[in-house]
């Protein structure tokens, strides 16, 4: 007969932990191992905090991810749309199991939290931005909440845990300099009336792709904001609600971007063979168009590849959006107008964007050189 021999795995890293001691003194000891230098050091953190609390872990007990999954597909899943469900599996995937899903419920306390969002990081390094821990801190919350609810913990550990998250939000609306030369671009590039859907009607990138002429009313002088596509399943579009029930609206359509949308077809925004768009094609067309941006503002090119950015390059088709509600104040619209515009379910999220004022909005209240000498 054949022999086979056991495989044996090795890693990078491997510490044993006292964990506690068993009834006749003998220490009770976790090996931590692990190729991952982080996730290594978090679990070695988290048992030597054990230790020094006198905890003693004896047994199996529920894990926060075996707990984590079964809220998730028991209280989230059901009730949320495709989008949502990516945004908390990324939470738990990337954010939250990584560092105390291995930790028994029971056991994590506020300060194991709080070091999760403290110690936060893209995939790259860099800090997240205070809008993702946010949203770390929100999953936590419901998580942690639950199992109180479910006697599976006393008290819940999420209260007063801070988001100390340094990393700016990224999305802002675009400086009046930015605004000018991308409606210069848009007058001439083919993703220019798309582009325009966003910067003067403030809507999100979904709600672009499965628009048409039947969404149009009063003589195209309003367009009917009433569903979306989402690419959640794949790259093939696909047909759903809108973001919120207040994200259904009648915005004004400006007439010159009505004389240059595609009314032959179904969509404004398709393909040749009449249907949606694709993700592929969506991201083209905002590459092409950040590309003409950055050309038309100065970019350093060499051999066709630009090599110093004079349009910032972290600049998204989300940043249109911004920049549509910060006009509507410029505008004099008042916030609850700008809440149905923006089809904001929540006051609060719209006067986030709203309330921005900028240094070129202060300097528009300065007086002017013939005010002062009048």
């Amino acid at each position: 007969m054949p022999t086979t021999t056991k495989k044996t795995y090795t890693y990078k890293y491997v510490k044993a932990i006292t964990v506690g001691h068993k009834p006749d003194g003998k220490p009770i000891r976790k090996y931590i191992r692990e190729n991952n230098k982080a996730i290594f050091e978090q679990k070695v953190r988290y048992y030597q905090n054990l230790n020094a609390k006198g905890v003693q872990i004896v047994g199996k007990a529920l894990t926060v991810e075996q707990w984590a999954w079964q809220w998730y597909h028991t209280y989230k899943e059901p009730k949320i749309g495709a989008s949502q469900r990516i945004n908390y599996e990324i939470n738990l995937k990337r954010h939250i199991l990584p560092v105390i899903g291995f930790m028994p419920v029971t056991a994590v306390r506020p300060f194991h939290l709080q070091q999760l969002v403290n110690d936060a990081r893209r995939e790259d390094g860099k800090p997240l931005a205070q809008g993702t821990v946010r949203q770390i801190l929100y999953t936590l919350r419901q998580l942690f909440e639950q199992a109180e609810i479910n006697s599976l913990i006393e008290v819940t550990p999420c209260r007063r845990i801070e988001n100390t998250a340094t990393g700016k939000t990224a999305r802002r609306a675009l400086t009046r300099e930015e605004e000018a030369l991308v409606r210069k671009v848009a007058a001439r590039h083919w993703a220019g009336p798309w582009v325009l859907l966003m910067l003067d009607c403030g809507l999100r990138r979904g709600e672009t792709v499965p628009i048409g002429k039947a969404d149009l009313r009063k003589d195209g002088t309003l367009l009917r904001i009433s569903s979306s596509a989402t690419y959640a399943e794949g790259n093939q579009a696909k047909k759903k609600g809108t973001k919120t029930a207040a994200g259904e609206r009648l915005v004004p359509m400006p007439p010159e971007l009505l004389a240059r949308l595609d009314q032959s077809g179904r969509y404004f925004v398709h393909g040749r063979d009449g249907k949606m768009l694709t993700l592929t094609h969506l991201r083209r067309m905002w590459t092409s168009f950040h590309r003409a941006c950055d050309r038309e503002a100065g970019a350093k090119l060499y051999r066709n590849k630009i090599i110093e950015h004079a349009f910032d390059p972290a600049i998204t088709p989300h940043f249109l959006r911004h920049t549509y509600c910060t006009n509507l104040r410029r505008q004099g619209y008042d916030l609850k107008t700008a809440q149905y515009l923006m089809g904001h379910a929540s006051i609060t999220t719209t006067a986030n964007i709203y309330s921005h004022v900028d240094e070129e909005d202060i300097a528009s209240l300065a007086p002017s050189t013939e005010q002062k000498n009048a």
